[in-house]
């Protein structure tokens, strides 16, 4: 199966009825939306209008700037618009981005996490009966289905969360459908950290492992993919770099990226950890995908989308849907 493919970050809904029709024709299994410019929930419904077939998700939407109602509202909604194909990711937001992005924080972000897909689940229940409630540790909605009316023929959409450090992972593995791991990985750290994380979760919830998506970043040059890395070189995924044994190295990424010295960290990222991460540079696809395809159940492309132009994200895209089109050949 050829992996799916996440539209460019700044893409207009226009645009993206457009490149998610092309991800489609060549083949692509999924098109994913990215939560990092744009509404994601509008974006969705601009692919799900330009596709036929292809699964359409978010990976990821953010959760805690939006209810669990809201979120529940615009899922199952376009859910009923695709015929079942739309697959709702969520992710919780490293928390100084959360707060200075969206003005809001969130505590305790594995367990409410956990408590968050159970309410959204909750709110499914109640669109599809037409009458419902939840009650849990963080949210308490009495009344999700306001106007009474059964949906009664909607197809549920499956919940993947978004996770990097074990405790997500381990979270994840309770209430979701699927894991949506993240391009700042290893393969050590995915094979060593995050699936037995995962297993574990499943195991205490005593249901069957989620799926793993693993998203990979994909670039035609080195330096793009630096420079995309630097954003994700932060303080809650030092673990990844850790467990890798580079954490004097993310030490100093951190301090020239905080510094403004942003050349001296795209420079330590490209000679210290670059080739290790979830990235492929150049047109070699199918060599790049290879150490990953045992790792996942599930892979999704992206390119990147800090520091590139919107007209550069659109090119770089359609670049890579020729690559995957041209996998089987």
């Amino acid at each position: 199966m050829k992996p799916g493919i996440a539209l460019p970050g700044a893409v207009w809904p226009a645009e993206a009825r457009r490149l998610a029709g092309l991800a489609e024709t060549a083949g692509c299994e999924a098109v994913w939306v990215l939560d990092v410019r744009r509404e994601p929930y509008l974006l969705s419904a601009a692919a799900i209008q330009g596709t036929s077939t292809v699964q359409v998700g978010t990976n990821v939407a953010v959760a805690f700037a939006r209810s669990p109602t809201v979120t529940a509202s615009a899922a199952w909604d376009l859910s009923e618009w695709s015929g079942g194909r739309f697959v709702l990711g969520l992710g919780s937001q490293v928390g100084p981005t959360l707060e200075s992005r969206y003005g809001v924080t969130a505590d305790h972000p594995a367990s409410r996490m956990k408590d968050y897909v159970r309410a959204v689940r909750a709110c499914f229940d109640a669109f599809r009966k037409g009458y419902g409630k939840y009650e849990g540790e963080f949210y308490r909605i009495r009344r999700p289905a306001f106007q009474p009316g059964a949906d009664a023929s909607v197809q549920e959409p499956p919940i993947y969360v978004a996770a990097v450090n074990p405790v997500m992972t381990r979270a994840a593995g309770e209430v979701a459908d699927g894991l949506a791991a993240h391009p700042f990985t290893t393969v050590e750290y995915v094979r060593d950290v995050m699936r037995p994380a995962l297993a574990e979760g499943a195991h205490i919830a005593g249901r069957p492992v989620p799926k793993l998506l693993l998203q990979l970043v994909v670039t035609s040059t080195r330096e793009a993919a630096a420079a995309q890395m630097v954003a994700y070189t932060v303080p809650a995924y030092r673990r990844v770099l850790d467990h890798a044994g580079l954490g004097e190295v993310a030490d100093a990424v951190l301090a020239a990226g905080k510094e403004g010295r942003r050349q001296e960290a795209r420079d330590l990222i490209d000679q210290n950890y670059l080739d290790r991460l979830g990235v492929i540079v150049g047109d070699d696809l199918a060599a790049g995908l290879e150490r990953w395809r045992p790792l996942a159940d599930r892979l999704s492309l992206s390119v990147p989308w800090f520091g590139t132009e919107p007209a550069e994200q659109v090119a770089q895209f359609e670049r890579l849907v020729d690559l995957v089109a041209r996998l089987d050949s």
